[in-house]
C-alpha cells in the first residue's frame, strides 16, 4: 500500500491554512479587535519569542525564505509552553511548504499536535499527515498510532483504511492486522454504504501471505460471502480445499457448489467434475455439466471430453434412468446406508429433486450412515430447487468436520439469494413417487 506522497503533502498542507496568521505580532491589533467565540482556543505568544517570530516571519516574506530554516529548527529545538510550541509548529508548517521542505513540514505537524493546541477540526488531518510521514520512513508503530488516532476521530480520506492495517502487515504482524481489517469492515458495513470488495481482497491476499490456510479459507469465504461472484466463490472454494482433505464424494459435491455459484469458470472445471460423475456412474450430471460448458463455449465439439465422456454418457441416461428404484423401498434387499446414498446421488444427477431427498432420508435413517453426507446431500437437492428454507435447514445439521466449510458456504449463498428485494418462488420438492 503505497503512502500519500511528499509532494502530494505538500499540496494538502498548503491547503490547510494559515492557522498562525491570527496570532503573530503584526496581525495583534486585529485580533483584540476580533471577539472569539472559545476564548479556550486563544494563542498567546510569550515574550520571549516574540523577536524570534517576527524574525522568522521577515525571512519567509524575503526573497529567500530558506533563511528562515534554522530559525525555525532553533525555535522547534527550545522547551515551550504550549502556545508557544504551538507557533513554532505552524512557522515550520508554513516554512516547509514554501520551501517544499517535507522534512521541516513533519516537524510542524508533531510539534502543532504535541502542544495540544491544534483547533480540533484539524486534529484528523493532522494525525493523518504525521502518521504518513512515518509510514513513508518505515516508522510503522508510529504510523499506527497516528493513523489510528486520525480514524478513531472520523478520518476517511486518502486510503487510511488499508495504511492502517498495514502497518501491521509491515510488522509481520498478521493475527493484529486482519483483526484491524475485521475491525475496518464491520464499522464501513454499519453505515449507509458498504465496505469497498478492493477491502476483502486485500484482507484476503494478507491471510494468504501469512501462510495460514485456515485464515486464507475464512477470509475468501468472507469476500465471496460480501461480493459474490464467479471469481470470489471460486477463491473461496479454492481456499476450503486446501484445507478440507476431502475424498472423492466430498470433492463432487463442492463441485456442485461451484455449479450452483457459476465457480466453474474453466474448462479444467468442467473436465473435473464430468471425469469425477464419471467415475460413479452419474450419467446424467456428466450430461448435464458437459452441456453446460458447451453453451459457455468452454467445451467447443473437437474437445475429447464430447467423444469420451458426453456422448458415452447420453448413450446411458435412457436406460440408466429407467433401471432405478422410484422410492427407498424399491431397492431389493435391505439396502445399506452408502446405497440408499449412491441412488441419491443418481437422482439428483436426473434433476428429479424429490426422489434424491427421499433416498439421502433413507440413507441417513440406515446402520452407520454418514450423517454429514446424508444432510449435504438433502441441502443440496434441495438448493438446486430453489427449496432454501428447507437446504438452509439442512446444512445447520452438518456437524463439525471436513464438510462443514461447505455447509457454511451453501449457508452463505443461499442468504445472499434470498435477499434478493424480488421473492424468491421455490420449486417445490414433492414427494417421491
Amino acid at each position: 500500500m503505497r503512502f500519500l506522497s511528499h509532494f502530494s503533502m505538500a499540496i494538502a498542507l498548503a491547503t490547510t491554512g494559515a492557522l498562525v496568521a491570527t496570532a503573530l505580532p503584526q496581525d495583534a491589533q486585529a485580533q483584540k479587535k476580533k471577539k472569539k467565540k472559545n476564548k479556550e482556543q486563544e494563542i498567546n505568544i510569550s515574550k520571549e519569542i516574540r523577536p524570534k517570530v517576527a524574525a522568522i516571519q521577515a525571512a519567509m516574506a524575503s526573497e529567500n525564505p530558506a533563511d528562515g530554516k534554522p530559525l525555525v529548527e532553533a525555535l522547534l529545538a527550545e522547551t515551550q509552553v504550549a502556545d508557544d510550541q504551538f507557533i513554532a509548529g505552524q512557522l515550520a508548517i508554513q516554512l516547509g511548504g514554501k520551501l517544499k521542505d517535507t522534512g521541516l513540514q513533519e516537524k510542524g505537524i508533531i510539534a502543532s499536535l504535541d502542544s495540544g493546541k491544534t483547533a480540533p477540526e484539524r486534529l484528523p488531518q493532522f494525525n493523518f499527515f504525521a502518521g504518513n510521514f512515518a509510514y513513508g520512513a518505515e516508522r510503522w508503530a508510529d504510523a499506527e498510532r497516528r493513523f489510528q488516532a486520525a480514524y478513531d476521530l472520523g478520518y476517511r480520506e486518502k486510503n487510511i483504511e488499508p495504511l492502517l492495517a498495514e502497518t501491521f502487515f509491515k510488522r509481520k504482524m498478521y493475527g493484529e492486522g486482519l483483526a484491524k481489517w475485521d475491525q475496518i469492515l464491520n464499522a464501513a458495513n454499519a453505515t449507509p454504504g458498504k465496505a469497498q470488495e478492493s477491502w476483502y481482497r486485500m484482507a484476503r491476499d494478507r491471510a494468504l501471505a501469512s501462510g495460514d490456510a485456515n485464515l486464507y479459507a475464512s477470509w475468501a469465504a468472507r469476500w465471496a460471502g460480501a461480493y459474490p461472484s464467479g471469481d470470489s466463490w471460486g477463491d473461496a472454494i479454492a481456499a476450503s480445499r486446501r484445507t478440507s482433505g476431502s475424498d472423492s464424494i466430498q470433492n463432487l459435491e463442492v463441485l456442485r457448489f461451484m455449479k450452483a455459484s457459476k465457480s466453474l469458470k474453466t474448462t479444467r472445471d468442467y473436465k473435473e467434475f464430468a471425469e469425477e460423475a464419471q467415475r460413479k456412474n452419474l450419467f446424467g450430471e456428466v450430461v448435464s455439466v458437459l452441456e453446460e460448458g458447451q453453451q459457455k463455449g468452454l467445451i467447443t465439439s473437437s474437445n475429447p471430453l464430447v467423444a469420451e465422456i458426453l456422448t458415452p454418457a447420453k448413450r446411458e441416461v435412457a436406460g440408466d434412468r429407467a433401471s432405478l428404484p422410484k422410492q427407498p423401498s424399491n431397492v431389493r434387499g435391505s439396502g445399506s446406508s452408502s446405497v440408499m446414498m449412491n441412488f441419491a446421488d443418481v437422482w439428483l444427477g436426473y434433476k428429479d429433486y424429490a426422489k434424491a431427498v427421499a433416498f439421502y432420508e433413507a440413507g441417513l435413517a440406515k446402520p452407520g450412515a454418514d450423517i454429514n453426507r446424508g444432510h449435504i446431500g438433502i441441502g443440496t437437492a434441495h438448493a438446486y430447487a430453489g427449496n432454501y428454507e428447507a437446504a438452509k435447514t439442512a446444512f445447520a445439521k452438518v456437524s463439525a468436520g471436513s464438510r462443514e466449510p461447505l455447509a457454511a458456504m451453501w449457508q452463505t449463498w443461499i442468504g445472499q439469494q434470498t435477499a434478493s428485494a424480488v421473492p424468491v418462488v421455490a420449486s417445490p420438492v414433492e414427494p417421491a413417487s
